[in-house]
């Protein structure tokens, strides 16, 4: 599946050695996606916004699944959405993989030629080991 995605995008999958921050079992790990469509942005915020809504919802309104959160999305522009996959723990590398594969396909049946990217944003360290 990454390998897959690595032949349509340009990836970076060393997320530990990102900052000065070591990667640890409860590091908070978030990758940020960037869909641009030139030819039907509604249609990419209409199918994206699906996509979410459809998932469960913690107390404060983040959708949540297989272990990744997604924060709220962020239509920038008409035509530009803005998504985040976040997750933690031992195997968030492997989940953030799985819900960006899941995510690009969606983008890409709103619209074929849509334009993405990928984002890691350095990953952050639970409070509570410092």
């Amino acid at each position: 599946m990454v390998e897959d995605m690595a032949t349509h995008y340009e990836l970076n999958y060393d997320w530990s050695k990102l900052g000065p921050t070591p990667w640890t079992e409860t590091s908070l790990v978030k990758l940020q996606a960037d869909f641009h469509s030139y030819d039907d942005g509604d249609q990419l915020w209409l199918t994206i916004s699906r996509w979410w809504e459809a998932m469960e919802k913690d107390d404060t309104g983040v959708a949540f699944d297989g272990g990744c959160f997604f924060p709220a999305l962020v239509r920038v522009s008409t035509e530009h959405v803005t998504a985040w996959i976040c997750s933690h723990g031992e195997d968030a590398f492997d989940s953030i993989a799985h819900y960006a594969e899941e995510l690009r396909a969606v983008a890409e049946s709103a619209d074929t030629d849509v334009v993405a990217t990928w984002t890691e944003l350095p990953h952050t360290v639970d409070q509570a080991e410092r």
